[in-house]
């Protein structure tokens, strides 16, 4: 008896074994990999944005923006140059950087000459803008940014506008929303994700039909949708805020994959490197930008 009860115990672990074995592996179907830590001391970090070889990304209470370039970091702008507290970036093809600064709430255009100015800071109407959140470029090299002002399930004071890139001028989208913040477009251009940190909501827009839904409400709690960015393949990769978790998810709103962050706070996530299957991760707790790598490339913006 005590032999037989020592093989089912065995087989018993084996399976237990084989069973965990398979879950590690379905849980990791888009990573690969451990985090690499490629810039630390920060001061929480925000929205990364990458071109070329250079990885650029904002101290939010730090007044400066860093710049990652063959794993040497060194500072782009800081507050000498008028920098208060900026977030989102994005690149163009051409190489301009734009910033939302919600310090002195403006769309910053730093260009490839080295020049930075104010794009915007108000809508067609003269109104001013209330804290820039997030930004992203369109295929057509419009951008767009997240206007959020409260953080209260009462309110729906957000904004999201679109600015044109040479001329400034400035136009609102949507108004009415619940602290939007992270966006990005599908690959194919024809979907604008923006997430709604309040209901913890990914909106999705189709631009060409001009219709707004809900993708995906993701789970409620003290944690919110933060920046995003998607892979080839159209799937978002979504940075939880105070949930300490990147979640993938289809362009049909299915949850694909997660993965623990090295801290609770993750605030925004970038697509980089020379074959785009590097995610780069700003994250608040530890005050750091990490490096993983990706089992598909990110959708190549410019």
């Amino acid at each position: 008896m005590k032999k037989m009860f020592g093989i089912f115990m065995s087989l018993l672990l084996v399976l237990l074994f084989a069973s965990l074995l398979v879950f590690s592996c379905s849980s990791r179907k888009y990573f690969s990999g451990d985090f690499l830590c490629v810039a630390e001391g920060l001061n929480f970090p925000e929205g990364p944005a990458f071109h070329g070889n250079r990885l650029v990304f904002s101290n939010c209470y730090g007044g400066w923006i860093g710049e990652l370039r063959e794993n040497v970091l060194d500072t782009l702008l800081n507050d000498r140059d008028g920098l208060v507290n900026t977030n989102g970036c994005v690149f163009d093809k051409e190489g301009n950087l734009y910033i939302c600064e919600y310090g002195k709430p403006s769309i910053l255009k730093y260009t490839v000459q080295g020049e930075l100015r104010v794009l915007s800071d108000s809508d067609q109407q003269g109104r001013r803008f209330n804290r820039p959140n997030d930004i992203c470029v369109s295929p057509s090299g419009m951008l767009y940014f997240t206007d959020p002002k409260s953080y209260n399930r009462e309110l729906h004071d957000g904004r999201l506008f679109r600015v044109d890139p040479n001329s400034g001028e400035t136009v609102w989208v949507i108004e009415g929303l619940q602290f939007p913040n992270g966006l990005c477009f599908s690959p194919d251009g024809e979907t604008l994700y923006v997430g709604e940190s309040v209901n913890k909501n990914i909106l999705k827009i189709n631009c060409r039909l001009g219709l707004l839904d809900t993708l995906i409400v993701l789970p409620q709690g003290n944690r919110d949708p933060d920046g995003m960015d998607c892979d080839v393949d159209g799937n978002l990769y979504i940075a939880y805020f105070g949930g300490g978790m990147i979640y993938v998810v289809s362009p049909q709103g299915i949850i694909l994959d997660s993965l623990v962050t090295p801290g609770r706070k993750p605030s925004n996530v970038e697509f980089g490197g020379s074959d785009m299957k590097t995610l780069y991760v700003s994250e608040c707790e530890t005050n750091a930008i990490y490096a993983i790598r990706t089992n598909r490339p990110g959708f190549k913006k410019n």
